[in-house]
């Protein structure tokens, strides 16, 4: 029985492993949002669907002036991106469910807010390839959905405004990325 499911399994995959290929990649826009480390992985199911997965995390606490700045998150994300020509290759429209957890505050003003976010996503961009195996994506992207949080008057005095949970719409990713396609 182990070997006809292997067998299966093996027609299954001949035909689509010849032509997968993965990428890994990092956004430099996040970098510039106070350090948000980040990384993307994707793989192509078809000559004109990847399928993907992001992380980004930032546990930086900044100061200015002795008054702290924070933009910490841990966000994930899954989605799939269409591109008309071909995988990897010139415009991509995409779309991914996705997941933060966040604290900001301190950046505009003294108000704080923290909590967790969950929703869609759509997105769109152009993908340059500048090497057989390295790309330059360029995009932008919008999320909404549900968050709770907890809005604080100042980052470190804990004095609770309000709490509560809403619908949200935000922009959500501003796309300078390279990527290397194995």
């Amino acid at each position: 029985m182990k070997k006809i499911i292997v067998f299966l399994l093996g027609i299954l995959l001949a035909g689509t492993l010849h032509a997968q290929r993965f990428s890994l990649g990092t956004n430099l826009a996040d970098y510039a949002d106070f350090g948000t480390l980040n990384i993307s992985g994707t793989v192509s199911v078809s000559k004109q669907w990847s399928l993907g997965a992001d992380v980004k995390y930032n546990p930086y606490l900044f100061s200015r002036g002795g008054a702290p700045l924070s933009a910490r998150q841990r966000l994930f994300s899954l989605g799939s991106r269409f591109w008309p020509w071909h995988v990897y290759s010139g415009w991509w429209l995409g779309a991914k469910m996705q997941y933060q957890e966040y604290n900001r505050g301190g950046i505009r003003s003294e108000r704080t807010e923290e909590g967790d976010r969950f929703g869609a996503g759509l997105s769109g961009g152009y993908s340059y390839m500048l090497l057989p195996n390295l790309n330059l994506d360029v995009g932008i992207g919008f999320w909404g959905g549900w968050g709770r949080y907890t809005a604080y008057s100042c980052p470190v005095c804990g004095l609770t405004l309000e709490q509560g949970s809403k619908m949200f719409f935000l922009p959500n990713d501003i796309i300078f990325a390279f990527s290397y396609v194995f």
